[in-house]
């Protein structure tokens, strides 16, 4: 398809953007007079753009036959729901009647459809009512006689504002065929208000003596209605009264003939008809594969043929001016329909527009012109409406959305699109206002535009635009701000501290139980410094890129209150993503002034039941979105390691997934290696027991999982003691429980509780094959004992035992954060010898800074005293 802009081409006034309101303002005695537009006082130019629909050209043959005495109506009343269609006819029969012998092949085609060869010679009255002065001025039957150069014959009638009888009329009337226009009666009568009754009298005798002259012929224009006070309808009333009793009614413009009027007014020829019937048939077939997304009506073969005779507007975009604009009673008498049509087109011309169709969603009411031709009718309320929600120069919240959909959706403007229409839709002179979701995807869609990106854009609209109302599934405009504009005004009204505090509320509901949660810690004393994995969730203002939040997080891990923390390898910290935050904390404004709306005593009532369901509905959605915006804030977690801090990045949970904060860090925990469910007896020989000593206890072995980073994390004790029985029984090491050990054998779980310690391979070995010699078993060993006892060592049995060393004594200098594991690896093995340790501690420290006296006071001294320290000596 090629854009409309390359098939048809917009007149010259169009195309240069030289529009002259008055093109679109026919009046008959600008005509009459010689002045006013080109296209309407010239008759062969006027006759090239107008259409001859069949009401036209039947109302021109009925004049004609009359005027030609082959019958025919004597009394004509011109009817038409189209902008100025009723003037436009009258002109027709001005021109046709005054100069139809001078127009050749331009009226031919009139001429044979209304079964006429040449146009009988007659005289032409006019009497347009808005250009006659009901004060100074000839009165209508003043005016008749005056054109008809016997003014004489009424003058003294014309003077004194009096009626002229029957009989006078028939003299002045019957000399010749006649033909009468009369335009605008009704407002003239208006305007008449101290001869009322006289013209009322004369419209009677009037059309009375021309019904009974076989070649005179009266067409009128009378209005639906009046937009004046209850006097103009009263008058109008009495008109249609007196007009009725002898007219007929015509309707120049019927059905789908309106199309091909406001192209012929707007468009020169179409060059190419191919390329119109090529775009009908692709948009028919795009209706027909969306199937019931659209309305039944445009699936048809028929809505092809409208769719070519509308062309280059969508049928829809005339229909809505034709079934709902039209119906505002000035709307006609204004600028009208063709002026608003033309604006349009010049401005799309403009813009080079590169759409196949002109359609609804087209309409531009950023352009002042366009805009102006809407709110003279709905009121300049709606200037900020526009503003604030269509058009705006980029600022509307429409255009905004339009943005954020995506590039490849961007020139359609589907959201402005959609905004566009629905606010032309929105209005009517009558009841019928707002529009369904199937008529607003004609309104947008195109071929190459798929039909869910406006169920998304609309979606977007219903929930960000503030004057967009929706009820029973219609879309209408209006100046009332709706619930959007509600929710607004109360999340301007939510103070930080509700966010925060309902922030606490749903992690209080999100921590879980999987591990023990403290929640918004103040200090490192709110932390217990316990034996189970403990999960820290930090407070908002310790975001994980706050500044100051490594140092809490190194406190958290390092202190607990007073003093070090002992079992560090157990607490984890959680962290929020400042960023990710940042929607969690507009959802939870929103949520707070949803419930505040719900709990208005004075708002509530006053919402439609639709906007209550909505409501509902939005608080669902809120409150499940600000979960996963949680889930996805909170994902940056921490704990000790070698190095002092290790931040682990848990990724965004899965949409729709709703785990406790707990339960998310646990698995990740497992999916990276990071908390064993099992761990190998090898592992706990290697990382846990070390090469110190020949022999460690079991609650040892465990506390040092529990107190140093770089050991794995394990779920529980459990695990500890699984590996460690399958480590006896795999003669990995031994163990010892009380005077018994056990090596190669099965061992229980519940022994290993009972004070048992592991034992080094070869130690474990030995101490069998001494065991099982005081057992008298020595004899007859097990295969597996005597080879045990080899394994670990070729020296005899009986020699093994040497002389222990009865006194040790050391002098070092050790790290201070390497004393636990001195008193882990040093003192510990000397106490399980038996031996009596006496410590004494040489401390130095230097700061260039300087040590504050309430640190040595309050801190050092007080610890020193609490723990039972016997100071031998200080110096400062």
């Amino acid at each position: 398809m090629r854009p409309w802009i390359q098939v048809v081409t917009p007149h010259s006034d169009i195309r240069s953007n030289r529009l002259d309101e008055a093109v679109f303002a026919a009046d008959l005695s600008d005509v009459v007079a010689g002045r006013g537009p080109l296209e309407y006082r010239d008759a062969e130019r006027f006759f090239r753009k107008t259409y001859p629909t069949q009401g036209l050209v039947r109302l021109l043959s009925s004049v004609l036959g009359r005027l030609a005495g082959r019958g025919g109506e004597a009394v004509i009343q011109i009817q038409t729901p189209f902008g100025g269609g009723k003037t436009h006819s009258l002109i027709a029969l001005y021109h046709l009647v005054q100069h139809g012998h001078e127009l050749g092949n331009t009226i031919a085609d009139i001429l044979q459809r209304a079964g006429f060869e040449s146009v009988p010679q007659a005289r032409v009255v006019t009497f347009v009512g808005t250009a006659a002065d009901a004060l100074r001025g000839r009165t209508p039957w003043g005016e008749i006689a005056y054109q008809l150069g016997h003014y004489e014959l009424l003058q003294e009638h014309d003077r004194r504002r009096i009626t002229p009888g029957k009989n006078l009329l028939d003299q002045l009337l019957s000399v010749q065929p006649t033909l009468i226009l009369m335009d605008e009666l009704a407002e003239y009568a208006v305007k008449a208000r101290d001869f009322r009754g006289q013209l009322v009298a004369f419209c009677q005798e009037l059309t009375e003596t021309v019904a009974a002259l076989s070649n005179c012929v009266l067409v009128v224009t009378l209005p639906s209605s009046v937009p004046y006070d209850e006097e103009g309808e009263r008058v109008l009333f009495d008109l249609r009264q007196v007009f009725k009793r002898v007219e007929n009614i015509q309707t120049p413009v019927e059905g789908e003939e309106v199309y091909e009027v406001i192209r012929r007014r707007l468009f020169e020829d179409i060059s190419n008809p191919q390329e119109v019937r090529q775009t009908a048939d692709e948009f028919l077939e795009m209706y027909q594969q969306l199937g019931d997304d659209v309305p039944r009506e445009v699936r048809e073969p028929a809505y092809r043929e409208r769719m070519r005779k509308a062309y280059p507007f969508h049928p829809e975009l005339i229909d809505v001016l034709f079934e709902r604009w039209s119906t505002f009673p000035d709307f006609q008498r204004t600028r009208g329909v063709l002026r608003l049509l033309a604006q349009l087109v010049s401005e799309l011309y403009q813009r080079q527009h590169h759409a196949p169709l002109i359609l609804p969603s087209h309409l531009n009411l950023a352009n002042p012109s366009i805009r102006g031709e809407f709110l003279r009718h709905i009121g300049n309320e709606y200037q900020g409406v526009i503003a604030s929600d269509i058009a705006a120069g980029g600022n509307a919240k429409a255009e905004r959305i339009d943005r954020e959909m995506g590039s490849e959706y961007v020139r359609y403007a589907v959201a402005s699109g959609l905004a566009r229409a629905i606010f032309f839709a929105s209005f009517s002179g009558s009841e019928r206002q707002g529009v369904g979701i199937q008529r607003l995807r004609l309104a947008v869609l195109q071929p190459g535009l798929q039909s869910a990106i406006v169920s998304d854009a609309l979606r977007r609209l219903e929930d960000e635009l503030w004057y967009l109302h929706v009820e029973s599934g219609m879309y209408q405009f209006s100046s009332q701000p709706n619930l959007n504009r509600i929710i607004i005004e109360k999340e301007e009204g939510v103070k930080p501290e509700d966010v925060t505090e309902e922030v606490r509320k749903f992690l209080e509901r999100l921590a879980g139980t999987e591990l023990r949660v403290t929640l918004w810690p103040q200090n490192s004393q709110d932390v217990p410094d316990s034996e189970d994995i403990k999960l820290v969730i930090l407070a908002l203002e310790h975001t994980r890129q706050a500044t100051r939040t490594d140092a809490f997080v190194r406190e958290l891990l390092e202190k607990s209150g007073q003093t070090f923390r002992t079992y560090r390898n157990v607490v984890l910290v959680l962290a929020a993503d400042e960023g990710e935050f940042a929607g969690a904390r507009q959802n939870l404004k929103r949520l707070l002034a949803l419930r505040a709306i719900r709990e208005d005593r004075a708002t509530w009532p006053q919402l439609s039941d639709e906007n209550r369901r909505m409501l509902e509905s939005r608080l669902r959605d809120v409150e499940g979105g600000i979960v996963h915006r949680l889930m996805s804030a909170y994902r940056h977690l921490a704990k000790a390691d070698e190095q002092g801090l290790k931040w682990l990045d848990l990724g965004l949970p899965t949409v729709g997934s709703t785990p406790s904060l707990a339960r998310r860090v646990y698995e990740y925990l497992q999916t990276e290696d990071l908390l064993l469910g099992k761990i190998s007896p090898r592992h706990v020989l290697e990382k846990a027991i070390g090469t110190v000593g020949p022999e460690k206890p079991v609650d040892e072995i465990y506390e040092a999982f529990l107190r140093y980073p770089q050991l794995p994390l394990l779920e529980s004790k459990q695990v500890l003691l699984n590996a460690i029985a399958q480590g006896v029984k795999e003669k990995t090491f031994g163990v010892k429980v009380g005077e018994r050990i056990y090596y190669g054998q099965e061992i229980s779980t519940a022994e290993l509780e009972a004070g048992a310690t592991v034992v080094r391979e070869p130690e474990a070995a030995t101490q069998m094959v001494t065991e099982s010699k005081k057992e008298g078993a020595i004899e007859e060993p097990s295969k597996a004992l005597v080879r045990g006892a080899a394994e670990t060592s070729s020296t005899p049995t009986s020699t093994i035992a040497t002389a222990g060393i009865h006194k040790y004594r050391l002098e070092a200098v050790v790290p201070w954060d390497k004393i636990s594991d001195f008193v882990r690896g040093v003192m510990m093995p000397l106490r399980q010898d038996g031996a009596d340790i006496t410590l004494q501690i040489t401390l130095e420290a230097r700061s260039e800074k300087g040590i504050q006296q309430t640190t040595l006071d309050q801190k050092v001294r007080e610890t020193l005293q609490q723990i039972g320290a016997k100071v031998i000596k200080e110096e400062v």
